[in-house]
């Protein structure tokens, strides 16, 4: 990096401190404020929640910002990952950082030879990030200064700023996004809204998205309907219940964000780092992650590993522990779950989460096999990574390699269910 661009993004940095510092008093204050306040709405959308999703069944499209629906055929064979999290090259690239590119890449390969579509849930491309290099402290600057500009002029200036970040995004990843523009072509590339890409909520970025891949049309949720037009899933990013992160009401999640990133850019400061450790991977292909629903405080809404989306409100809302009715499928909180317990000891029999894709040299997705004439298809979790590292140790054998890219192998493990439900563990068959 030149010295004067270094230079120039530790300044941004030290500002971007030193205003936070002198906010400080009022800012936290109000961020307890309006963390009680936007849980208690939260509260009462987890309740409506099924409601509006029976009405999207019915044909009622829900209140924008997030009113876009997509009908799929249940009888498509998926590939659903969530939370890439796709950003700009430098500290903030975390794909880059976890050897994750070159894999999702692999993963694309294998799934478009199987003849499935690809669904994309939600946080693929990252407009919260910001800072970790010269580029990311101009886009950060941009983007605020282009809200302090009042009426069009402003709104014009943000999507500039937001159209050009895309094209950032997707230089930053060719691999992934030419495999995408093939699928998009083909028609098998369906994508969803999270929070962190929240700009496409405004469909004059999602158009320009939509320009440069293809076409794929961006949604907010996808309803999986059998041959009677019965809706047998939805798949929605999931962050509509979060009081944090909601369509509409993310400006808490937004400033999370921006403060570590803020830290983080401040020489001499670290923010806790929350791209995970190689030893979650690990831990999770030796069955040692729990397979349970999260709980938050009931007052703000957050617990203390950051998490902001009540699911144990949501078990009991949808009334869970039926084995009957359309499958709920998420991403959103990072953790992949199948049938996943409640505190209450009762598994929510119809509810799957994709976890993540920036695990350390693994990606965590879920497979939806179609075609099924015998009742509706149960989503399989399955792990993807690469298999040449050291540590695995016997953790990852030769039958689990499905395929080769650029050299190395890949494997690919599915997950089951332990006896009693609480755990995860690899199938070995």
């Amino acid at each position: 990096m030149a010295p004067a661009a270094q230079f120039a993004a530790d300044a941004w940095g030290v500002l971007k401190f030193i205003a936070a510092l002198v906010v400080s008093p009022v800012a936290i204050v109000a961020v307890v404020w309006r963390a009680a306040q936007n849980h208690a709405l939260a509260k009462l959308r987890v309740r409506a929640f099924p409601a509006q999703l029976a009405a999207i069944e019915a044909g009622i499209d829900p209140l924008p910002p997030a009113d876009r629906v997509q009908r799929l055929s249940a009888d498509l064979d998926l590939l659903i990952t969530s939370d890439l999290h796709r950003c700009f090259p430098g500290r903030r690239d975390w794909l880059e950082r976890q050897d994750i590119k070159d894999l999702y890449a692999a993963v694309l390969d294998v799934a478009t030879a199987d003849g499935r579509h690809v669904v994309e849930n939600g946080d693929i491309d990252d407009f919260w990030m910001v800072g970790g290099s010269p580029y990311g402290q101009w886009y950060d600057a941009a983007r605020l200064v282009s809200h302090f500009i009042p009426g069009r002029t402003g709104l014009e200036l943000r999507r500039a700023v937001y159209r050009r970040h895309v094209r950032a995004i997707v230089a930053n990843h060719p691999a992934s996004y030419k495999r995408l523009q093939l699928l998009a072509e083909a028609g098998r590339y369906h994508r969803t809204v999270g929070n962190h890409d929240d700009v496409y909520l405004d469909r004059a970025v999602a158009d320009h998205l939509g320009e440069l891949v293809g076409g794929v049309e961006l949604v907010d949720v996808i309803v999986l309907e059998n041959r009677a037009g019965d809706a047998v899933a939805f798949i929605t990013h999931g962050h509509q219940t979060d009081g944090w992160n909601a369509p509409g009401r993310a400006h808490l999640g937004q400033l999370a964000t921006w403060a570590g990133n803020m830290l983080s850019d401040t020489p001499g400061l670290e923010a806790p780092d929350t791209v995970p450790e190689r030893g979650l991977t690990l831990a999770f292909l030796r069955g040692h992650l729990p397979n349970q629903l999260l709980r938050v405080s009931k007052r703000f809404g957050t617990n203390s590993k950051y998490d902001s989306l009540d699911e144990e409100l949501l078990f009991d809302a949808f009334g869970g522990a039926a084995e009957h009715g359309p499958w709920i499928i998420l991403g959103h909180t990072h953790l992949p779950v199948l049938q996943p317990m409640s505190r209450s000891g009762v598994p929510w029999t119809r509810y799957a989460n994709s976890g993540n894709g920036i695990w350390d040299g693994m990606i965590t997705a879920l497979e939806w096999d179609g075609a099924s004439t015998d009742g509706v298809p149960t989503p399989r979790l399955v792990a993807w990574l690469w298999a040449d590292t050291d540590d695995l140790d016997e953790l990852v054998t030769d039958a689990d390699v499905v395929t080769h890219h650029g050299g190395r192998p890949v494997a690919r493990i599915e997950f089951e269910r332990t006896p009693d439900g609480k755990h995860l563990r690899p199938v070995r068959r």
